[in-house]
């Protein structure tokens, strides 16, 4: 075995981690070009895509530690981009949404993400990309 190689490298789940971890990389260059951090993506999709969202509850549904958590809404906020209001119900708690400049922001970074799984997986076909997703999909179902 050479010095270089692991001794998973022929293992399916050693490669999707080493895809994935390049995947990451090229995604943060993106973002970090646009002087944005990759949490903000996080956050502006999943305020986007699936609604308003307690603080807590926001963290378990990105899986984000709460206390990082608040520095990233901290620096959103600031930058208009996401509004926290008391709960209505419950007054201990901030209720977390995207504002328009926050849907904006997400737009453009949602740009950056497809530039770069562009970048990532332009060794492979269309029709091997295709057969990619299907195969991902079928590991990874939707809950």
């Amino acid at each position: 075995m050479k010095s270089s190689q692991h001794r998973l490298g022929d293992r399916v789940v050693w490669q999707l981690a080493r895809a994935s971890q390049q995947w990451q990389r090229l995604a943060r260059r993106e973002l970090a070009a646009a002087n944005v951090r990759t949490q903000y993506y996080h956050v502006l999709a999943s305020l986007a895509d699936d609604g308003d969202a307690a603080q807590a509850a926001l963290a378990d549904r990105i899986s984000f530690d709460r206390s990082d958590l608040v520095s990233v809404l901290d620096e959103l906020e600031r930058l208009g981009h996401v509004v926290r209001r008391t709960d209505p119900a419950d007054r201990r708690r901030n209720i977390v949404a995207i504002t328009p400049a926050g849907e904006k922001l997400l737009s453009e970074l949602h740009q950056l993400i497809l530039a770069a799984e562009a970048s990532w997986l332009e060794p492979l076909s269309a029709a091997e990309q295709k057969t990619l997703l299907a195969l991902l999909s079928r590991l990874a179902p939707e809950d």
